[in-house]
């Protein structure tokens, strides 16, 4: 079983071979990119980086906010699954932030006192770190509750944020409908403008009495961490990676496709990016069977992580053999030979559309070439086939070999490449 510390040790190499490989791109193609292009690439590439530092971390980073007595210790219980931290009838005063970590789990119990210069820079500190917030209630929010997600919200108006409402059984056990409707049309009026949608206003209880125990009992909050899964931005994408919960080992069927779709959008993107350097840096991908540039096998390495296949560098590096092996075997390439020539003739008048947000249009084929086509269409290829092979438990399932190499070859003509007439 590898383990974390060799999956950060990893994770960091691929940002070094990913930040040289951008270094040499500016460095060739610099000149023939215009600003616009430049900063696109450049952008794409810091996003990539960032979600590789998060991941290196191992951690999902959540800041919990609310007032003293909104239940923040039951929630984050629940979230963890554990009772790591303390919770009473008592109001809590303390004005320090509080980490509670269980991995992948770091959740911060952020004051609930405003008020004081301090505790507002605290509660502006612990929120700019996270990945994501929840916003905690227990009904209608009252004009100190408000002051303080108002604080949050004006400095990390990008983090995404969840609107939690606890104890939500009280409501539901003691007002008629009418009246319970009336308390979420307030409540949405309140906090609808923190969050994205009105699906972000979460209702549940973090904590139910138990009459036969004479305790209260803390409960899941599923709700909640469906939520969490969807968020958008690197909290969506740790949740997914992660899987804080094992969702996609303990729950049905179409929470495991959500999950997995989700890594798949975000391992495409990476294909996109490492298929962009291969064209245009020179690497050359199915040359030789015998050859494996590093960069393919960091590619089919990042894969694996947010796949959720964790892999150490020496077994990715058997991946890529086997995958590009058996990608070049079904294909039937001769990369120097007829099919090179062919593809040369076929560019000579079209442009080409990376996949995964670099916008930027090979235009400078006299460069690169039909190689360098050639190279963008087989390095996401060996991506997709990975992905395929990750699937499928290291294996070529029932489907085999031949029929998921061909069919990722047309995934990769309909989502990689777009090809028009120059």
């Amino acid at each position: 079983m590898v383990s974390n510390q060799e999956i950060r040790n990893e994770i960091s190499q691929v940002q070094t071979e990913l930040q040289e490989a951008l270094e040499k791109m500016k460095e060739q193609f610099g000149k023939k990119l215009n600003e616009k292009e430049r900063q696109e690439i450049e952008n794409e590439f810091k996003e990539i980086n960032e979600l590789l530092e998060r991941l290196k971390t191992g951690l999902i980073w959540v800041a919990l906010f609310g007032k003293t007595s909104v239940g923040k210790s039951a929630i984050l219980n629940s979230l963890i699954n554990a009772d790591l931290a303390e919770v009473g009838v008592e109001h809590d005063k303390t004005i320090i932030a509080t980490s509670y970590k269980k991995e992948p789990w770091n959740i911060v119990d952020v004051p609930g006192i405003m008020g004081e210069e301090c505790n507002e820079q605290l509660a502006i500190e612990e929120a700019k770190k996270a990945h994501g917030h929840i916003f905690a209630i227990d009904g209608e929010p009252y004009q100190d509750e408000i002051e303080l997600f108002d604080l949050v919200y004006k400095n990390s108006p990008d983090i995404p944020k969840i609107v939690f409402v606890n104890k939500w059984d009280m409501v539901e056990n003691n007002k008629p409908k009418k009246d319970q409707e009336i308390i979420r049309s307030r409540i949405l009026e309140k906090m609808g403008k923190f969050v994205k949608s009105p699906e972000d206003i979460v209702y549940g209880s973090a904590m139910l009495f138990d009459q036969k125990r004479d305790q209260m009992i803390r409960q899941e909050l599923p709700q909640l961490l469906n939520r969490l899964h969807e968020s958008a931005g690197t909290l969506g994408a740790l949740m997914n990676i992660l899987d804080p919960s094992q969702r996609a080992l303990k729950l049905t069927d179409s929470i495991n496709n959500r999950i997995f779709d989700t890594r798949l959008k975000l391992a495409r993107k990476f294909i996109g990016v490492f298929s962009s350097i291969a064209a245009l840096a020179g690497v050359v991908p199915f040359a030789t069977l015998l050859v494996h540039p590093p960069l393919l096998v960091s590619m089919v390495f990042t894969i694996c992580v947010i796949m959720g296949k964790k892999q150490s560098k020496s077994e990715a590096i058997k991946i890529t053999k086997n995958v590009f092996g058996t990608s070049g075997k079904v294909i039937g390439i001769n990369f120097i030979g007829a099919i090179g020539i062919t593809i040369l003739t076929d560019m000579a008048s079209t442009v080409l559309t990376p996949f995964g947000g670099i916008g930027v249009f090979v235009g400078f084929l006299g460069d690169i070439g039909g190689i360098g086509y050639l190279n963008y269409k087989y390095t996401a290829t060996l991506g997709e086939v990975t992905v395929e092979y990750l699937r499928n438990n290291f294996s070529w399932g029932e489907e085999g070999e031949a029929k998921i190499v061909k069919r990722c070859q047309e995934q990769v003509k309909e989502i990689y490449l777009k090809l028009k007439p120059i």
